[in-house]
């Protein structure tokens, strides 16, 4: 027996210490050839008890993960484990999920996408094209007012304005500097820049602008020590304040002019095109054609009518501006034009009846005569009688149109038409309108002015001499405010306002001018005796003078009205007779006694010619009550050849001071403004020319 002692075969673990939840590889059978021990029972029992312990370890693992809250899990919370049941529907769960999350993603990309380009597509194309193009107005073509003859009363010429932004000239300097000194690598581009840099020239602009060189180089006040790169610097020396942004190169010259300095595509510089309003005859057509002011509710500065026929006629004139789409660069400079978006219209012209010789010779007798009495205004106008249009209409003192700084708040006033006033005595031939029309009276009925005064209401009105016993041409001859007075009490209260409503008193003429007044004709009741005295001799009512000249053109006419008119292209109203031919032609015929001897304006007498009218001397209202004692109004009214009347002429002078009469100071100018006025329409001669003594 050997003393060695045999070796220890290693001890089983024969523990129930549960396993750690790992499952643990099997281990490998011992060699029979070491042990020769094991026997195929032995190997059995092992492989049950290695597999059972490999269970109790699987059931140990799940319970350990169950109890041990950091223990990894699924997707979605799931816990993981090894059954190959619970992930398949794991999985499953997972690609449903992620496949709806897609769908979802993929609609959304889709609805937006329809949003973008079909259904809001005209949005975005329209912000699109903000960012590189923009709307330009066309200014259209203003309309040209001519007289009868077609020769221009208003025009429009081209004008242009050429400006320059030394800011914007000294952003552009810089900015090529910058852009050659941090491009070495480029040549071709720092050779495109230098040209462009050598193109911007001072001495170039100012030789095409005839402007100082050392006015432009101090307003652009380039610094070429600056570092370009820093844009702090660049900014900090850029022109700023007053004249920065706005130098003016050329103002209001023509577009042949400017287009010297603009076609030099010179940096900074800005030309603005536009149309400015010319009157060659500008003082004696300015109340009358009015004149243009800015609109305040366009953008761009544009220009309409504010009065007078510019006015009356500014859609007319004015036409449709057009609108074009233009391409712009970053600096909002124009570049192109794409297309047209709005087609321009030009204006109409507007033809007026004026006839600018004959206007021009009333204003100047109007201001000879407004300065040698010392008056505060005359004004007048000239009719055709057959048709109603106005040949001549002016009013002194008058302002240059073409410049407005002449233009006052009296100056700019139509005083023919705007201005209503007593007329006196030029309101007498309609009071024996009314006396013939009633039947009571006939041109040779007597009137007995005795003892040349008459007391009404506590009142005495008066004739300047005692003319007795006087028939209707004496009543006009004379001017007899008694005679008036008693055929206005042996009538009804409102014969005389009937008649003088018929003539067209008291309403606006059909002229509709801008401003015009209506005048005021109050009917008197039966027992205002003094009120229905004085509308008879021209009181007591308002009235313009150009109601004057339309009814005195119907009494001319044979008591037919012809509806005054300005516009020479327009459809003429409907004419109609007021009266009977035979008792205003015998009321034009007693108004030739005005003009002859022992008349009250033998001043309006014209040789060849017979002329029939009237005059009125009037005085003025004193604003605190009554009438001025040392004012007067003077107004005639005329008309020529009295034998077949081709013309009407009705002037006024304000508060003459020189004389007071109004035979002494408007009748001459009916004299001078009639004489040509016959001669240049060649209107026969209906009377005898005067012999000189031999």
């Amino acid at each position: 027996m050997s003393d060695k002692k045999p070796k220890s075969t290693p001890a089983k673990n024969t523990s129930k210490k549960p396993a750690s939840g790992k499952v643990t590889k099997p281990l490998r059978r011992a060699s029979a050839a070491k042990s020769g021990q094991t026997s195929d029972k032995a190997a059995g029992s092992r492989k049950a008890k290695l597999f059972d312990r490999i269970k109790k370890s699987d059931t140990k693992g799940t319970h350990a993960s169950a109890r041990n809250p950091k223990s990894k899990r699924g997707f979605l919370g799931k816990a993981s484990g090894a059954s190959s049941r619970g992930g398949f529907e794991q999985d499953k769960n997972r690609f449903r999920t992620v496949w709806g999350l897609a769908l979802v993603i993929l609609v959304l990309l889709i609805g937006r996408a329809y949003y973008i380009q079909v259904a809001n597509a005209q949005f975005y194309q329209d912000k699109g094209n903000e960012l590189i193009t923009s709307e330009r107005t066309q200014k259209s073509y203003r309309g040209m007012i001519t007289d009868r003859n077609d020769l221009p009363l208003a025009v429009s010429a081209p004008l242009a304005t050429v400006s320059f932004s030394p800011h914007d000239y000294a952003s552009e300097y810089y900015e090529l500097k910058r852009i050659i000194l941090t491009n070495p690598n480029s040549p071709q581009l720092q050779a495109r820049m230098q040209k462009r840099l050598d193109n911007m020239d001072l001495t170039t602009l100012a030789a095409a602008a005839n402007i100082s060189f050392d006015e432009l180089k101090k307003a652009t006040a380039i610094d070429d020590s600056i570092d370009v790169t820093d844009e702090a610097a660049v900014k900090a020396a850029l022109p700023s304040g007053a004249g920065s942004h706005y130098l003016p190169l050329l103002n209001k010259v023509t577009p042949e002019i400017a287009q010297s300095v603009s076609s030099l595509d010179f940096p900074g510089v800005h030309e603005k095109n536009f149309f400015q309003r010319y009157y060659p005859q500008p003082q004696s057509n300015a109340q009358l054609l009015g004149f243009m002011g800015q609109n305040a509710n366009d953008p761009e500065g544009g220009y309409e009518g504010r009065a007078g026929i510019e006015s009356q006629y500014e859609k007319d004139l004015a036409g449709d501006d057009g609108k074009v789409l233009v391409l712009k660069d970053a600096k909002q400079n124009s570049l192109k034009e794409i297309k047209q978006l709005e087609p321009e219209i030009p204006g109409k012209d507007v033809a007026l009846t004026i006839d600018s010789r004959l206007q021009y010779l009333l204003y100047k007798e109007l201001e000879k005569a407004g300065r040698l009495q010392k008056a505060r205004w005359s004004t007048g106008m000239i009719v055709d009688v057959q048709t109603g249009e106005v040949l001549a209409l002016s009013t002194w003192p008058s302002f240059n149109s073409n410049n407005l700084n002449e233009m006052t708040g009296e100056n700019q006033r139509n005083r023919a038409l705007l201005d209503v006033f007593e007329p006196g005595s030029v309101m007498k031939p309609f009071t024996v309108a009314a006396a013939l029309d009633s039947g009571k009276y006939t041109p040779t009925t007597l009137i007995d002015t005795n003892p040349g005064s008459i007391r009404v209401r506590g009142y005495t009105i008066r004739d300047h001499n005692n003319l007795g016993m006087i028939n209707m041409a004496t009543l006009l001859q004379k001017s007899s405010n008694v005679a008036s007075t008693k055929i206005a009490l042996s009538l009804p209260p409102d014969a005389i306002t009937n008649m003088q409503r018929q003539f067209g008193f008291g309403s606006k003429t059909p002229l509709q001018f801008p401003g015009e007044g209506s005048g005021l004709i109050v009917t008197p009741k039966e027992k205002e005796t003094s009120r229905r005295a004085t509308v008879s001799y021209g009181y007591g009512l308002q009235v313009t003078l150009a109601q004057v000249a339309q009814a005195y053109s119907a009494l001319a006419a044979g008591g037919v009205m012809h509806p005054l008119t300005l516009i020479k292209d327009d459809k003429p109203q409907p004419s109609k007779r007021i009266m009977a031919r035979e008792q205003a032609m015998s009321i034009v015929q007693m108004l030739e006694s005005v003009t002859e001897a022992g008349g009250t304006a033998r001043a309006a007498a014209i040789d060849g010619y017979r002329v029939a009218g009237k005059t009125g001397t009037s005085r003025r209202i004193n604003p605190e009550g009554g009438y001025y004692t040392d004012q007067y109004r003077n107004v005639f009214a005329g008309m020529a050849p009295a034998s077949n009347p081709k013309l009407v002429g009705v002037m006024l002078i304000e508060d003459p001071r020189g004389q007071i009469y109004a035979g002494l100071t408007v009748a001459p100018v009916f004299h001078n403004v009639m004489k040509e006025a016959l001669r240049l329409y060649n209107v026969p001669l209906d009377k005898p020319l005067k012999t000189e003594p031999q």
